[in-house]
């Protein structure tokens, strides 16, 4: 399955910036304590139970740029839960690339995602398990939302 990809972080910053979601303009950037692992960002048309896009990292050693939209392929998915509310995480790869979600990658993601959790204090979180890319597929069905 094809997704595109709203690039929020590029891989190997330290900085998350925020977006107006109906515009794309950037309102801030701000510094956090946390190098993300992979480019991030969301999946365009879709919306989840938190009223949010589908969060998705994009799997690649290539600098994206922060704002970009990228075409990838679904590859997988982390379960993520905040205050009990399922935050899953949409694994992909840019479609003119492959690239295999080994253990290496999965575990860089794991640990990012504990540090966060350890340095984040206003919310709850727990990270469950990587789940295959058709649960991921059936994810983003789901999410989509019509034009």
């Amino acid at each position: 399955m094809m997704i595109k990809v709203f690039i929020e972080q590029t891989g190997e910053a330290n900085e998350k910036n925020i977006f107006d979601k109906k515009t794309g303009a950037l309102l801030d950037t701000v510094t956090i304590p946390l190098t993300y692992p992979y480019p991030y960002g969301y999946i365009l048309d879709t919306e989840v139970s938190d009223g949010e896009e589908l969060d998705c990292y994009v799997i690649t050693n290539k600098k994206l740029l922060t704002s970009s939209v990228v075409e990838c392929e679904v590859a997988g998915m982390w379960e993520w839960f905040e205050n009990g509310q399922a935050d899953h995480k949409i694994l992909a790869t840019l479609a003119v690339e492959s690239v295999k979600i080994d253990q290496a990658v999965q575990q860089k993601i794991k640990d990012f995602a504990i540090q966060f959790m350890a340095d984040r204090r206003d919310a709850q979180y727990r990270l469950g398990k990587f789940l295959d890319k058709e649960k991921a597929e059936k994810l983003i069905v789901a999410s989509r939302i019509d034009d």
